[in-house]
């Protein structure tokens, strides 16, 4: 248990350090109809360099297959005006931005008038939180600058439609043992106190899901980016039958209808995740807390001790986690 425990805990930091902080890279996953000419062309990546990056000796992929695209890749292209007749003279030009994974952000060309305050209205953020996207220190924006902002609910929402029920045939890792998963808790709690910052994914700043994401990505789980996409990740799992390393979700942004935080369950009705409130930064929380029982929308299980077929309906027992 100690070997495995200090290997572990070698990995992680080495996975943060080595790479000056970084916590996050550009995957895709491969969905049907992809090939490596498009996802080439999407990314602006060589074919060659990107089966060069992810071991490949073929172009034949498979479907949910994830693929290593680099960390500073990624298209920037124009979001097309649909609507027909003059242009508008308030219409405004958003992008995807470069660098960033794709549809997870866009750019905002700042418009006479915007404030903190009206851009953080109509996109349901804090004014801290375009503030921290941006690495802006003052509150006054110039007409003409060009900022980060999370992409407009609207074009992604058939993502939660697509995350799969209890009970079905998504393919899960398994832990090793109960103290792997044990392991799991006490790398998650290593990050207590690491500040939040929206959009980062540092032990400098992190938001909730680039957390979660690297927590599992030390127990060989690639997750997605955002919390949106990681409540796609697994089957779900029912509020009484969760088990330390489930996924928690909670909708805590007004007007959207998909979950917005996420966190790390670790048994006894509590969860660890990167908080935004009040600038707390990594700590835990409890599932019974009044704001998080009104906005708990649903858990998701990435990872398994349990054969496939029974897994959800029963639970294994808790690790000790003291």
């Amino acid at each position: 248990m100690g070997k495995s425990l200090r290997l572990v805990f070698s990995i992680f930091f080495i996975l943060v350090f080595s790479s000056g902080y970084a916590l996050s890279a550009v995957t895709h996953k491969v969905k049907n109809g992809d090939t490596l000419a498009s996802i080439s062309k999407r990314y602006q990546v060589p074919v060659g360099k990107l089966k060069n990056l992810n071991g490949l000796t073929s172009n034949k992929l498979k479907i949910g297959q994830t693929l290593i695209v680099t960390s500073d890749a990624g298209p920037s292209v124009k979001q097309k005006d649909k609507t027909k007749g003059p242009a508008n003279k308030n219409q405004r030009t958003i992008t995807t931005a470069k660098n960033e994974i794709p549809g997870e952000f866009i750019q905002y060309k700042v418009e006479k008038g915007d404030t903190l305050e009206s851009l953080a209205e109509k996109f349901d953020l804090e004014s801290d939180d375009i503030l921290d996207l941006n690495n802006l220190k003052k509150k006054r924006l110039s007409p003409g600058k060009v900022i980060r902002l999370p992409k407009p609910e609207g074009d992604n929402d058939e993502i939660i439609a697509l995350a799969p029920e209890a009970g079905s045939s998504h393919p899960l890792k398994k832990w090793n043992n109960e103290d792997e998963r044990g392991m799991l808790v006490k790398v998650a709690k290593s990050f207590a106190g690491a500040p939040y910052r929206y959009g980062g994914d540092s032990v400098r700043g992190l938001d909730c899901s680039a957390y979660v994401k690297k927590i599992y990505e030390i127990f060989e789980v690639q997750l997605p980016r955002t919390a949106r996409e990681q409540f796609c990740s697994g089957p779900k799992v029912a509020q009484n039958d969760l088990t330390t390393g489930d996924l928690v979700f909670f909708r805590t942004k007004k007007r959207v209808t998909y979950p917005t935080h996420v966190g790390l369950y670790i048994g006894d009705g509590r969860f660890i995740h990167a908080s935004s409130y009040c600038r707390q930064g990594v700590r835990i929380s409890s599932l019974s807390e009044d704001y998080y029982a009104k906005r708990f929308v649903g858990a998701v299980r990435v990872k398994t001790l349990q054969p496939e077929s029974s897994e959800i309906r029963t639970s294994p027992k808790e690790p000790n986690n003291s």
